[in-house]
């Protein structure tokens, strides 16, 4: 039983915490600093709190072939992922058809897993990503405004995102690695400010300005360093440890509803009719995807307790 509601709050707080980067990105628009800059000030200091918190919690040495793993992690998941779907929106692709692309990244983890980690997908496992699919695609089209300028080229940027989080997701249950969870996420935030970095650079044609001390700046950082960085993905690596990629792959699907849930609490942004049913539709869907996960270990020594 204690097992169950550790479970079941893990997973709680991985949906709510990566669903908070949306807002983030909001909040990010209104701040004066360049994107990149400011996506690389926020993986910066997220990761220098993760060094103190290693550094006093006084946690076993961490191996250099351990770190090297869970920094190509980041720089897939954290890194990869998060500058395609920014350069997509700045390419003029509109957020919510970047949305749409991006919730293709649990069909393609279940593909991915079933093929390189034996995990295997029962009928109720793609009947449930099948209904919350349809779930997710009525909530971005609750949202949804005609976008037009974009290159053709610029709608394959979310799917490389895709491609990217799919594969660290992967490469993380197909080498899972000793370390702390404080260890692991100094790492991997370490390699995502590296890959801001090198972009904030480019966007800024040789230097990367200092985040500017304004109330929206500030805000900004702290949100997406505390609820997406820390809480974001200090969770997702707890759910690849404990549930593997296909149960972690299909808890992304409650994203888009409970970011609506966030937008109408921060910015009176109320859902209509469609994404209503769209909510209802993906948390659905989500719940027999649940009901027919395979019980068995995915990979020996993966799913191991945070």
């Amino acid at each position: 039983m204690a097992t169950s509601l550790v479970s079941l709050l893990v997973a709680l707080g991985f949906v709510v915490c990566w669903s908070s980067g949306f807002i983030g990105g909001r909040l990010a628009a209104e701040a004066a600093l360049p994107p990149m800059a400011l996506f690389a000030w926020r993986f910066a200091s997220a990761a220098l709190l993760t060094a103190a918190w290693w550094r006093i919690a006084g946690t076993r040495s961490a191996p250099r072939r351990d770190l090297l793993i869970e920094a190509g992690i980041g720089s897939l998941t954290m890194g990869g992922y998060l500058l395609g779907v920014m350069l997509a929106i700045e390419a003029g692709v509109g957020t919510s058809v970047t949305a749409l692309i991006t919730a293709l990244q649990p069909l393609l983890a279940a593909c991915l897993a079933s093929r390189l980690l034996k995990e295997r997908s029962g009928g109720l496992r793609w009947l449930g990503m099948a209904i919350a699919s349809a779930g997710v695609a009525l909530c971005v089209a609750d949202d949804f405004n005609a976008q037009g300028g974009a290159a053709l080229w610029a709608y394959g940027l979310p799917l490389l995102s895709v491609v990217s989080v799919t594969l660290g997701s992967v490469l993380a249950a197909r080498y899972p690695t000793a370390l702390a969870m404080d260890a692991t996420l100094t790492a991997q935030l370490a390699a995502a400010t590296g890959v801001f970095a090198v972009a904030a650079l480019i966007e800024g044609h040789g230097r990367v300005p200092l985040p500017a001390l304004d109330t929206s700046t500030l805000a900004a950082i702290g949100w997406l360093v505390f609820f997406s960085s820390l809480g974001g993905y200090g969770f997702f690596v707890a759910c690849l440890r404990r549930f593997g990629v296909n149960l972690t792959s299909t808890l992304i699907y409650l994203t888009p509803p409970v970011t609506m849930v966030w937008a109408a609490a921060m910015f009176g942004d109320t859902p209509g009719t469609l994404g209503i049913l769209g909510m209802l539709l993906a948390s659905a869907g989500v719940g027999v995807a649940l009901m027919g996960a395979v019980t068995r270990s995915p990979v020996a020594g993966s799913r191991r307790a945070c």
